[in-house]
């Protein structure tokens, strides 16, 4: 066992007794049960949404805010973070930065609540979040937010095998002008405690069937919670099977734990045009930036 975990079965179980103490403010909801800008009602705590289809039954979404008709397959600004339940100071000001500038984003920890949603109205963008739990009322998880509205989304839930809180995965299909093919946005947030592999390689595996048929561009990202050796083995075996691509960093200024990166941006059918890591104090994960380009085979 490397020298930097021969403390972790303290730490998990440190970390588990803290979580337990947090157990009277969550509670698990719904299966499936997912929130979109089409179906939340601002002001409103509801465990009413819509129900989140198996990935393999996607669902048909209705429309909201009738912006672009789709992405624009010369400039798709992505950014990849994870908000950390928007408990950073001046979150709000670097997300609403970084919705300037972008027009596809996946965020993990994202908490349902009037402050996010409204701020990202103001950026005209539509989004969709698969709820993992709620925390003292308020869904939290996984969303996917663009300029433009998703054809259709779907996801899961995991089960974190120590702490008994779940983790959620989306899956969303946006349009691209000019093209009949449809750009996959796949968002994870790796289950966290676990004593092995097995049950973070499940995780992985359930999103690998979901989209292992997509035909189109594709972009697998998130908070994978990779920080071991064997969890990032278990990451690179899905995207060689998927055939997509890693960024390379000049300067790494992506989050590590026991000095592995645990955020990540993967892709195919798009070309890299540029791509940087923000540095920001507002959460405890640095939020990756990509400018894509649709590859010319794809159009």
């Amino acid at each position: 066992m490397p020298v930097r975990f021969k403390h972790y079965s303290l730490l998990l179980l440190v970390l588990s007794l803290a979580f337990l103490l947090l157990l009277s403010c969550v509670s698990l909801g719904e299966p499936n049960q997912a929130f979109s800008s089409a179906t939340h009602v601002p002001g409103v705590q509801s465990k009413a949404g819509i129900e989140l289809q198996s990935c393999q039954q996607p669902v048909l979404l209705s429309r909201s805010l009738n912006t672009a008709s789709g992405l624009n397959p010369d400039n798709i600004r992505f950014l990849n973070w994870n908000l950390y339940k928007g408990d950073g100071d001046n979150w709000q000001q670097d997300l609403s930065m970084f919705a300037e500038t972008h027009q596809l984003m996946s965020i993990q920890e994202a908490m349902l609540n009037d402050e996010l949603t409204e701020l990202l109205a103001q950026h005209r963008f539509n989004w969709i979040m698969n709820a993992a739990f709620y925390l003292n009322g308020a869904a939290a998880g996984v969303m996917n937010a663009a300029r433009s509205d998703a054809v259709y989304s779907c996801g899961f839930k995991t089960t974190e095998p120590v702490i008994r809180i779940p983790k959620s995965t989306l899956v969303s299909y946006y349009p691209i002008n000019g093209s009949d093919k449809k750009l996959l946005l796949a968002n994870i947030h790796g289950i966290n405690f676990t004593l092995g592999t097995s049950s973070y390689r499940q995780q992985l595996q359930q999103l690998y069937h979901a989209i292992k048929h997509h035909d189109g561009p594709m972009i697998v990202a998130g908070d994978f919670n990779s920080w071991s050796d064997e969890r990032m083995a278990e990451v690179h075996d899905m995207v060689r099977r998927l055939s997509l691509s890693g960024l390379e960093y000049s300067v790494n200024n992506k989050t590590h734990v026991f000095g592995m990166a645990i955020d990540h941006v993967f892709y195919r059918g798009l070309e890299v045009v540029s791509h940087q890591v923000q540095q920001v104090s507002s959460s405890d994960h640095n939020p990756i930036s990509v400018n894509f380009r649709l590859s010319a085979e794809v159009l």
